[in-house]
């Protein structure tokens, strides 16, 4: 009974503090919002809970709120990695990617809000860890090769930042999934679908990216990596 009474306390605790995390959001306090998200995502991991746990009641009993993100570039100078990265991430957490602007330049995201705001406060932090990484290595290998060009920096970090996002996505395909993950997935995936003809939104755009490898050595670093990338680990 204190067991079941701990843990209903904890899941009262993290309903505020994702309305906190919204509020701070509305109004652009990106520092709270990131602060009370930090706590989220500690209690989640300490008591070994789900955003779904959180709000699970809900699922069956209505369509949940589904929400579009804001708009994110789906290339920079170093290639289409961003795009791969939210792909999994959104995928792994309910929700679906879709494109826009010319030549589907800008991305966003569609699902429920709090897996929506999961997927960014991850997209966020991991693009920031990845970058950093990216720019250490950089560092290192052009110690040992002090001719390096523009163009083969760009290239070292590009391949090296596409092995993390495919190093990720091969890390999460291989987490088994529960028959209550696999059970929300349909569950979500139908309910953005029902909300994308409702809304008449653009279905996604399904087009391959192709891994633009140039820097096998790189792209090697980056894998390994991704593959051991901890999401909970990150969110500190």
């Amino acid at each position: 009974m204190v067991a079941i009474k701990k843990r209903e306390a904890v899941i009262e605790k993290i309903k505020k503090l994702m309305e906190l995390q919204l509020s701070a959001e509305r109004v652009g306090q990106k520092g709270e919002a990131y602060a009370a998200a930090s706590v989220i995502h500690k209690l989640l991991t300490q008591y070994n809970l789900s955003l779904c746990d959180i709000d699970k009641d809900d699922h069956d009993s209505n369509d949940g709120d589904i929400i579009q993100s804001e708009k994110y570039d789906s290339e920079d100078e170093y290639g289409k990695w961003r795009r791969m990265l939210l792909l999994w991430l959104a995928k792994e957490n309910y929700c679906k990617l879709f494109e826009t602007g010319k030549e589907y330049s800008l991305m966003f995201v569609v699902g429920e809000r709090n897996n929506v705001f999961a997927v960014i406060q991850l997209y966020n932090r991991l693009s920031k860890i990845f970058l950093d990484k990216s720019k250490e290595y950089l560092i290192k290998e052009y110690e040992e090769k002090p001719d390096m060009t523009l163009e083969d920096q760009n290239n070292y970090i590009g391949s090296y930042l596409y092995g993390c996002a495919n190093g990720l996505k091969e890390y999460m395909i291989s987490l088994e999934k529960s028959v209550d993950e696999k059970f929300l997935a349909i569950r979500w995936r139908t309910k953005i679908d029902d909300y994308i003809k409702k809304n008449k939104k653009r279905p996604e755009n399904p087009y391959y990216i192709s891994l633009d490898v140039k820097d096998k050595k790189a792209f090697a670093k980056g894998m390994i990596d991704g593959r051991n990338t901890r999401l909970h680990e990150e969110i500190q």
